[in-house]
């Protein structure tokens, strides 16, 4: 009877050792301070949960206690940590089957630098009201919408969007010669790379030239030079408007030169370019040109 009963308290010790009492390989937090962080449901958050803020391992959960209207979580802070009083917590998780994890981050309302703009820290005993902390959705809904994302059609659309993608691309031929030309351009740029260079040189220099002469040039292009160009352009039209008829009567009167200049010697042909006989010595002078002119039966009718 002695054995039985021996193996009988074996094992009911043993059914008495859970998970929880096993010795953390982790390191602890030491003789920090304790919290309380109320949630509306904290799903399967385990004893020894993370507490984490700024991606930094801060603390522990201890344990969960469930209340009437929340369950009221108690974490163990490590010691010289300071949490902004206006924190908010987080039940997180890093993949859908990863372990939670407490996430301490700044109220939505905080600064752009992550100033939180809290007067005063979190001091032991402190508690996390339930309207600044967030639950994790149940894994059910979580599975629900996943389903839902694979049967409601969302895979099919994406397949019709990639064969759109595909009607709307060139042909693999027309691919492949448009991949031809940019590759060449693409060695012709990397063979020419001193050119680029000097020409983004040149355009450094000139920048710098109409930075240096940047009075000169407000100055052409001010109030008062825009004044100056307007009567100078004034001037000209006038100018141009006199000039005009002048060129129009000459080209008139002037028909009586046209002989003469007809009677001079034309250039030459040559296979895609004109050339100009430069012995100018073995032509004939402009007076005996005009001689011949002046005896022109046309002339004397005139």
């Amino acid at each position: 009877m002695a054995i039985p009963a021996m193996v009988m308290t074996i094992v009911l010790a043993g059914c008495a050792i859970g998970p929880d009492d096993l010795p953390s390989v982790r390191p602890g937090t030491g003789d920090g301070y304790e919290v309380s962080v109320r949630f509306a449901s904290v799903l399967s958050l385990p004893n020894g949960a993370d507490v984490v803020a700024d991606g930094q391992r801060i603390g522990e959960v201890t344990g969960p206690e469930l209340t009437d209207d929340y369950v009221e979580v108690a974490a163990r802070i490590r010691k010289g940590t300071r949490i902004p009083a206006d924190t908010d917590a987080v039940i997180r998780q890093n993949t859908l089957l990863g372990d939670t994890y407490i996430a301490f981050v700044p109220p939505a309302g905080g600064g752009d630098d992550g100033s939180t703009g809290a007067r005063g820290y979190l001091e032991p005993g402190s508690v996390i009201g339930v309207e600044r902390t967030v639950s994790p959705p149940p894994l059910e809904d979580t599975l629900a919408v996943l389903a839902n994302f694979v049967n409601g059609g969302t895979i099919t659309q994406i397949q019709d969007a990639m064969a759109r993608i595909n009607n709307v691309m060139p042909k693999r031929p027309d691919l492949r010669r448009l991949a031809t030309v940019t590759s060449v351009d693409l060695r012709d740029l990397g063979r020419n790379t001193g050119e680029i260079d000097r020409f983004l040189a040149g355009m450094n220099a000139s920048a710098a030239a109409i930075g240096e002469r940047h009075d000169e040039l407000t100055k052409i292009f001010g109030a008062e030079a825009a004044t100056y160009w307007r009567r100078d352009a004034d001037s000209f039209l006038v100018h141009i408007a006199y000039l005009l008829p002048s060129i129009g009567s000459i080209f008139e009167g002037g028909i009586w030169l046209v002989p003469m200049l007809l009677s001079r010697p034309r250039p030459t042909a040559s296979v895609g370019s004109w050339t100009m006989d430069r012995d100018w010595r073995s032509r004939p002078r402009t007076s005996s040109v005009m001689c011949r002119f002046r005896s022109h039966p046309t002339h004397r009718s005139m």
